[in-house]
């Protein structure tokens, strides 16, 4: 058969037929488009709760960021009411000591008084008020 005669012996169907290709050919045409216009939206809705999500997290971060800057200031102020406390008490321990030493050394030379002159056996007359 030759092309002549294969195409008027096809030509009815093809006029039947293109129509309905027609449209099957535009209706994929027009989902790619609608395909397209829907994957734009939904990054632009990606896009639009990423950036509301970033937002959010540095609010976050710089609420904790002074968050920590008060924590830290407190924690010094009371590293330093520490030092202050135990310098007030190390100076009392040291003034104590201190003391107790002179009258460990009164005590002592108040003994050895007594013993020079033998009344260190005798105890201490209770002190009348």
């Amino acid at each position: 058969m030759d092309l002549p005669t294969a195409i008027a012996k096809a030509w009815p169907y093809v006029m039947v037929a293109s129509p309905g290709i027609y449209a099957v050919i535009k209706d994929l045409l027009g989902r790619r488009a609608i395909a397209r216009k829907a994957e734009a939206d939904l990054m632009q809705m990606a896009q639009d709760a990423a950036s509301g999500v970033i937002h959010t997290l540095r609010e976050e971060a710089d609420r904790l960021a002074q968050r920590l800057e008060q924590v830290e200031a407190e924690l010094g102020d009371l590293r330093r009411e520490h030092s202050r406390m135990i310098s007030d008490k190390d100076a009392r321990i040291a003034l104590l000591e201190s003391e107790k030493r002179q009258l460990e050394a009164r005590v002592d030379v108040y003994r050895r008084i007594l013993a020079a002159h033998g009344l260190a056996d005798e105890p201490a007359a209770p002190a009348v008020a």
